[in-house]
Parts: structure tokens; sequence; C-alpha cells
């Protein structure tokens, strides 16, 4: 994994987080940062070039999207708490741990750095929230 991308993934979770503190009010972070963990997902899936993508591949960012959503509307509904603080976090380290083990494929247009940059953003940002 390329070390360089993950730490730079990482300031840059640390930028995000004290730009959006700056403009988000306190009891939104969290439900911002279940967004923002959808949007992260949908990042694979919408960097495909055509339809050549193995179906392994399709599905495999589809269970993504979907679990991440899950994710969203858990953190909505416990708006606030600490299980929405934990879901959320847990959420961004699987999607680490997602970056970490998918094959992007041929298809994708996303750079090779890619993957370790989102990892080390993801981790930074689990942290983040937990520490919110």
């Amino acid at each position: 994994m390329d070390k360089v991308a993950l730490v730079g993934g990482a300031a840059l979770a640390v930028a995000t987080d004290l730009g959006s503190r700056k403009v988000t009010p306190e009891s939104m972070v969290v439900p911002a940062a279940a967004v923002g963990l959808v949007t992260a997902a949908a990042i694979y899936p919408a960097a495909r070039k055509g339809r050549d993508a193995s179906r392994g591949v399709v599905l495999r960012e589809a269970a993504a999207l979907v679990g991440t959503g899950a994710v969203l509307a858990a953190a909505v509904a416990k708006r606030g708490s600490t299980t929405a603080k934990r879901t959320v976090a847990a959420g961004w380290l699987a999607h680490a741990i997602f970056d970490n083990v998918h094959n992007r494929g041929p298809t994708s247009r996303l750079p090779g750095w890619y993957p370790a940059a989102c990892a080390g953003y993801d981790v930074a940002l689990a942290g983040l929230v937990l520490r919110s």
C-alpha cells in the first residue's frame, strides 16, 4: 500500500473534519459523516468506464453501497447517540478494509494510489467521528 497516499488521505480527513465543524452544527457531524461514507462508497462504481466490469466487481461495489446506505439510515435514526457514532465509525473502518482488499479491475478510472489515500482518509475520519 502506498504510504504517502495513506498519510495524505489521513491529512485530508483531518482538514475535512476541521472545515466541516466550522460550518456544521455539532449535532450534524455524525449524520454528515454518514452521508460522506455513502459518497465514498459511490465513487468506485461511478468511476467505471463503460459496462465491462466483471460481475464480481459490480456486486462487491453494489454491496458496499447498500451497506453504507444502511449505516446512514442507522446514524440518522439514532442521531446524537453513542450508537450512531460507533456505527458510522465502524462503517468508515469497514470502507478502509474494502479499499485495501477490493480489486478495482481494468475498467476503473481511479488511479492506483486512490485506494491507499481513501483508506487513510477512512481510518482517520473514523477516529475523528468517535472523538466528536
